[in-house]
C-alpha cells in the first residue's frame, strides 16, 4: 500500500506540473503479451508475437496528462489466435504505472515518444478466478519505460507502443520483464 500512496502523489504532482496547453487523451490499447528475464529477449517476444500473432493477448488503458500518463496493461488469460470473452477476465498480471513522456522530435504527422516512470504490477496465481477476485495475488513494485509513435487525425489517433514493467525476480534482482506490445485508438478530450 505504501508503493501505491507513493505513486499516487507522485503522479498527481506532475499532473500539476504539466503545462495547461498540454494536449490531453485517452487511449484503449489492445496487443500482446511478453513475459521475459532479458531485454533482448522482450524484443524477441515482441517480435514474435508481432509476427506471428500468437502469445497472451494483452488489453490496456493510456491517460495522457501531456508532460505525464497514466498507464494501464492487463496481459488476460486468452491468446490472441483464440480469443474469448470467458478467458479475457483469467488473467495473471496487472500493471498500473505513472510516466513522464519525453517527446525528442517534433510532430511530423508522427509523434515518437519515450516513457519512464514506475508503479505496480498485480500477478495472480489461482488459474480458475479472476484477477480482481483471485487468490494468491502478489504486488511487486515495477519500474516502467518504454517507446511508441501515435499519429493524430484531429480529436482521433493511432498509437503504437512497446512498453516494459521491469521487477526483482525470486535472486532479488531486477531481472523479470513483463512487456506489452499494444496498438490503440487515442480519443482528444
Amino acid at each position: 500500500m505504501k508503493y501505491v500512496s507513493y505513486l499516487a502523489g507522485a503522479f498527481v504532482a506532475l499532473a500539476a506540473a504539466a503545462p495547461i496547453a498540454s494536449a490531453q487523451s485517452i487511449t484503449a490499447m489492445i496487443g500482446g503479451y511478453v513475459p521475459r528475464s532479458s531485454v533482448s529477449q522482450v524484443t524477441s517476444g515482441a517480435q514474435s508475437v508481432a509476427e506471428s500473432r500468437q502469445g497472451t493477448l494483452s488489453l490496456g488503458a493510456n491517460i495522457d496528462l501531456g508532460l505525464v500518463r497514466g498507464t494501464f496493461a492487463y496481459a488476460s488469460g486468452t491468446t490472441i489466435q483464440n480469443a474469448n470473452r470467458q478467458d479475457i477476465g483469467k488473467g495473471n498480471l496487472f500493471g498500473a504505472a505513472a510516466d513522464l513522456v519525453i517527446r525528442p522530435l517534433p510532430r511530423i504527422l508522427v509523434q515518437p515518444y519515450l516513457l519512464a516512470g514506475a508503479g505496480e504490477k498485480f500477478i495472480k496465481y489461482d488459474q480458475n478466478a479472476s484477477l480482481i477476485n483471485g487468490t494468491n495475488t502478489t504486488r511487486q513494485f515495477a519500474l516502467h519505460g518504454g517507446l511508441g509513435a501515435d499519429v493524430n487525425l484531429g480529436p482521433i489517433g493511432v498509437a503504437a507502443e512497446l512498453t516494459d514493467f521491469v521487477s526483482k525476480d525470486a535472486a532479488n534482482k531486477w531481472n523479470q520483464h513483463d512487456a506489452f506490445l499494444m496498438v490503440g485508438l487515442k480519443l482528444g478530450m
